[in-house]
């Protein structure tokens, strides 16, 4: 196994006609690799208590959900988690999460057009929007140089 900090957590949520992201703030986080041969992943994440009737509708619901995770540094592109709500663990002042799923795996995204579209439905906009775009190209163009 092997742990990583978790520094950013949404949550895909499907809406009437579109999806959307909604961002959970974190207090501190983990995110552990299973190495079990299955893409499995757990993720405990600590967060405030007002997320609490949130995660017992989605833990009741039984369903899983897409999770974005952003694993060491909040620079880092979220890595995609098919997950359900494992456990809800009231604290003195948060909750603590634990969800349990699998990885997403995707192949790189090679069209610009494509990519934006896709960091749009992250919930990107603005500045954000247009630093992650940056970013994402020129990562490109250094792996292709490799």
């Amino acid at each position: 196994m092997k742990t990583f900090k978790l520094v950013g957590l949404k949550i895909e949520q499907d809406m009437v006609q579109e999806k959307t992201i909604k961002e959970i703030p974190l207090e501190d986080g983990l995110i552990i690799n299973l190495e079990d041969g299955e893409n499995s992943w757990l993720i405990e994440a600590l967060i405030p208590e007002e997320f609490q009737t949130y995660f017992e509708k989605l833990s009741e619901a039984k369903k899983k959900m897409k999770v974005l995770v952003t694993i060491s540094k909040k620079t880092n592109a979220p890595a995609q988690i098919m997950a359900k709500v494992k456990t809800i663990t009231p604290l003195e002042n948060h909750l603590s999460i634990l969800l349990d799923g699998r990885l997403l795996t995707s192949r790189p995204i090679h069209d610009p057009e494509q990519l934006l579209r896709s960091l749009m439905g992250q919930g990107l906009s603005g500045d954000a929007l247009i630093k992650t775009f940056s970013e994402n190209v020129h990562q490109r163009k250094e792996s292709t140089k490799l």
